[in-house]
Parts: C-alpha cells; sequence; structure tokens
C-alpha cells in the first residue's frame, strides 16, 4: 500500500515537484510526453558515470529530444562522497548560464581525477571561457544554487532513493525504479510502453 501511495506521489506530482526551470539543461524532451523519466544521479558516483555515458547519451539523443520521453536530472550527491557537493553546486551554477551539458560531460569524464584530488573547479572550468568559469565559480557559492542542490537532495530522500544512479520511469499512471541499465535494456522497456 505504501508502495502504491509513493507511486501515486510520484505520478501526480512529477510535473510540479519535479520540474525545473524552462530553460534548465537539465530538462531533456516535452513535458507531454507520455513516459516521464527522473533521474537522480551524483556526479562522484562510477555508476552514474556508466549510466551517463553508455545509455543517457544515446537516450537523450533518440528519444527525448524526440518527442518520445521527458527526462528531468536531479542533483542527489550521496554523504560517502566528498566532492559530489560541489561538483553538484558547479554544475547547477553552469545550468544558469546554459553550460550545464558541457560541465556535466567534463565531471563525468574527468571524474576519476578530481574524484582523487578534490579539484572539481580545475575540471569544471577547463571547458568555459575565462569570463564563463568566473561567472560560475561565484554562482556555485551562492547560496540560492545550494538550495536548489539540496532540494533536489531531498526530494530523493523523500522519494526513499537509496541509491545512484535511480530512475523513476513514469508511464499511464504506473512508476518503476530502475537503477544503471544498458541503453539496449532500456529502450527495449520504453519501447513496450507504447
Amino acid at each position: 500500500m505504501k508502495r502504491r501511495a509513493l507511486a501515486l506521489t510520484v505520478i501526480l506530482f512529477s510535473n510540479t515537484v519535479f520540474a525545473q526551470p524552462a530553460r534548465s539543461g537539465r530538462i531533456f524532451g516535452t513535458q507531454i510526453s507520455a513516459t516521464t523519466i527522473d533521474l537522480f544521479s551524483d556526479f562522484q558516483c562510477p555508476h552514474c558515470k556508466a549510466l551517463y555515458e553508455q545509455t543517457l547519451r544515446p537516450l537523450i539523443e533518440n528519444y527525448a529530444k524526440k518527442g518520445r520521453v521527458y527526462l528531468v536530472e536531479h542533483y542527489y550527491p550521496l554523504p560517502g562522497h566528498p566532492y559530489a557537493v560541489p561538483a553538484a553546486c558547479y554544475a547547477c551554477a553552469a545550468d544558469r548560464i546554459g553550460k550545464y551539458e558541457q560541465v556535466c560531460d567534463v565531471l563525468f569524464k574527468k571524474q576519476d581525477e578530481w574524484s582523487r584530488t578534490g579539484n572539481v573547479d580545475e575540471a569544471v572550468c577547463s571547458v568555459l571561457t575565462p569570463a564563463e568559469a568566473k561567472q560560475v565559480r561565484a554562482l556555485a557559492k551562492d547560496p540560492s544554487v545550494m538550495a536548489e542542490v539540496r532540494k533536489d537532495a531531498l526530494l530523493g530522500q523523500t522519494l526513499k532513493i537509496s541509491g545512484t544512479p535511480t530512475m523513476l520511469i513514469a508511464h499511464a499512471g504506473k512508476t518503476v525504479t530502475v537503477g544503471e541499465v544498458s541503453y539496449a535494456i532500456l529502450t527495449r522497456y520504453l519501447d513496450s510502453l507504447r
């Protein structure tokens, strides 16, 4: 019964609670898609990196950009990852200047390096102009950015997200929870929802 109530909550609020600003780079697809995917991810998580590189990129191109799914990425830094919160803050800051995708790419591409050294700034700013880097550095320290990251984390906690990556896939009144999954398996499932 609790699971059904949670699933119903996810479905009812997926377009309101989960919704991000219209210009956000964390949103792909159209809100009127029959299927919504809410992804809770941690930039320092190796499983999130694998999902991003092997599954999300083609999913965005072949499903979200073609209106077949509505994908929203949520920041969900795990407590065991000491640099996950700063990485999420940098990504959130980059989103505000329209550079989310580039920063997200480099955070996952250089994850091994900055996870070891803690130098998130160097990784992020490597894909920005000096002016953009200055803007992102300032925004990453802005309390509203931290509040946005906390809001996503709190949402994940409320939904009992226990690890990353976690996708909540909502379609026709039902929500399925999926972790790290291959593109082939995910698309087979999505195609079955038609």
